[in-house]
């Protein structure tokens, strides 16, 4: 038995060499957690006054992304994006038509193949949710120097890239099934 108490317990799966450089991992750490619940409470509020589920927007996201940077997106792509099979990308994107939140088109690369265009919402609120620019959130970005915004988009692209490699080779056995 082990007279630790748990908050005080090793967070072993963060590593580093000084008890200092370990609290502030844990502490940013910990931040992104609170924030990331805190932003999915907020995808939560906004599927329920969108009428939009969770694939929904994350699928209409991806596609407004794709159609800005002038990408072509079918449906096979979107499925392998969202991680759901061939048979529930028909039925999402025969929903999101149905909305009229986007529309299906000859591939101008593969007469055979369909591509998914968004069509760009108009109201304000749907085109921030979609886009995932709120005025809100930009309004506390503004508040950074232009030296603090680059490490934050450092970090974070570091970041991104170390969680893409977690577990990345449970995916790759996944797909030779």
């Amino acid at each position: 038995m082990t007279t630790e108490r748990p908050d005080s317990a090793p967070h072993y799966w963060y590593g580093s060499d000084s008890e200092a450089a370990r609290q502030r991992g844990v502490a940013v750490l910990e931040a992104m957690r609170t924030f990331r619940s805190a932003e999915t409470a907020m995808r939560r509020r906004s599927e329920v006054s969108m009428g939009m589920g969770e694939n929904d927007l994350a699928a209409m996201r991806y596609l407004l992304r794709a159609h800005e940077q002038g990408k072509a997106v079918g449906p096979k792509e979107l499925a392998q994006y969202l991680g759901i099979t061939s048979a529930s990308i028909t039925v999402l994107l025969d929903r999101l038509e149905k909305q009229g939140h986007l529309h299906r088109e000859p591939s101008p690369f593969d007469r055979r193949a369909l591509i998914v265009v968004p069509t760009v919402p108009t109201d304000e609120v749907k085109a921030a949710t979609l886009g995932d620019v709120r005025r809100e959130l930009l309004e506390v970005v503004d508040r950074l120097s232009p030296e603090e915004a680059s490490v934050v988009i450092g970090f974070l692209a570091e970041l991104r890239d170390a969680v893409d490699q977690i577990d990345s080779h449970v995916v790759e056995h996944d797909e030779r099934r």
